[in-house]
């Protein structure tokens, strides 16, 4: 006879924080667990059966009905789509736990219309193994990254000059934009998810909303992705020569470097005839919230996987390379980005970076809010 493992305090802890404090988790709920089962197997729909059997375990001993729904869906560019199986569970669910990296609302407008279209709270479980699910990036409190993300949106205020440098040769200058202004772009005031409309939950929390920009004029350096296009760019999600971007009037002109800035560049070309000239726009910046957003390569040695985790890190900018929304000629959101780690942000009279560092760390709500969990992972120390 096998024995039976039970599942580590780490984890449990961890998953109890998701449930309660993100799905917001209900007895008597319907808990749809959606996984690819590539994803087993080496695709970058990483994921294994014990961290799906862990959460349905704790799911169900917090009064919920969870079901498993594995799916084979092999992705194909500009083909993506919801599998009519996945379309029929996520009707009859409340909450949906969703291990795949290609089912994403990031990428795919009509994924994001259906969620909404039938009130699922859809978490997007980024912790995907049993070993992420002990990590210190799972385990701080998710009440702590969502004031986080609530109180680093205050600078960014309607018109706010910026100026944004560091020391790779990076230097913008341009003004914020009021979200209203920009339609068909999701971004701010959607600040907090304690008050956005949006059914789409995050877990580990992961990025501020966009932050819309006008006038963007200057260099932009970056050596880095997030990895759900680059597989289609072809390009690594890191690299060591880095690309430079020339951006006049919130718009790409000069992309110059290595195999990486070539093959980018035929890539913007290419998507450019399918999505429009918003490809060459340049009028979008954010970044990640989560402190300890850092795994090893023990935990996480998928590079693809590890891209996503260390995207969401406090330290971590990001540009989107393209601004062309989701129509009717191309139902997908271009969501190709440049990082940077180590930059200096000033908006207004506000310093939002400081050498990589997230100023709103140190405000007195955050670190009230950290105190709330002694023993969890905190607000780690500047270094």
């Amino acid at each position: 006879m096998s024995h039976q493992v039970g599942i580590p305090k780490r984890a449990a802890v961890a998953i109890g924080d998701m449930l309660d404090n993100c799905a917001k988790l209900k007895p008597g709920d319907e808990v749809l667990i959606l996984a690819n089962i590539d994803g087993l197997y080496g695709s970058p729909n990483l994921c294994d059966e014990q961290a799906v059997n862990w959460i349905q375990t704790l799911a169900q001993a917090k009064g919920a009905n969870a079901s498993i729904l594995w799916i084979d869906e092999p992705s194909e560019i500009h083909k993506w789509r919801i599998p009519p199986m996945v379309r029929g569970a996520m009707r009859g669910a409340d909450v949906m736990i969703n291990f795949s990296m290609e089912l994403v609302t990031e990428e795919i407008a009509e994924f994001r219309n259906y969620i909404e279209e039938c009130k699922v709270r859809m978490v997007r479980n980024m912790a995907v193994t049993s070993s992420l699910l002990c990590t210190d990036w799972a385990l701080t409190p998710h009440e702590l990254v969502s004031e986080i993300r609530y109180h680093s949106s205050r600078p960014f205020t309607h018109l706010a000059p910026f100026v944004l440098t560091d020391e790779n040769g990076t230097h913008l200058e341009g003004k914020v934009l009021d979200p209203v202004q920009r339609a068909g772009i999701p971004g701010m005031p959607y600040n907090s998810r304690r008050h956005a409309a949006s059914h789409y939950l995050p877990w580990p929390e992961w990025v501020h909303p966009p932050v819309n920009l006008q006038d963007v004029n200057g260099e932009y350096v970056f050596s880095a992705m997030l990895s759900w296009w680059t597989r289609y760019i072809g390009v690594p999600p890191t690299w060591t020569n880095p690309i430079h971007m020339t951006v006049k009037d919130s718009r790409i002109t000069a992309i110059k470097g290595g195999v990486e800035a070539e093959a980018l560049s035929r890539f913007l070309k290419m998507m450019a005839e399918k999505a429009g000239p918003g490809m060459y726009k340049f009028d979008t910046i954010h970044f990640g919230i989560h402190p300890n957003a850092a795994v090893t390569d023990e935990q996480c040695p998928n590079a693809l996987h590890k891209r996503i985790i260390d995207h969401s890190h406090s330290c971590n900018i990001h540009a989107h390379i393209g601004s062309a929304p989701s129509s009717a000629q191309y139902a997908y959101y271009p969501h190709i980005t440049g990082d940077i780690r180590k930059a200096t942000w000033k908006v207004g009279n506000n310093l939002v970076y400081d050498k990589g560092y997230l100023m709103v760390l140190d405000d007195p709500a955050v670190k009230a809010m950290a105190a709330k969990y002694p023993g969890r992972p905190g607000i780690p120390p500047r270094v």
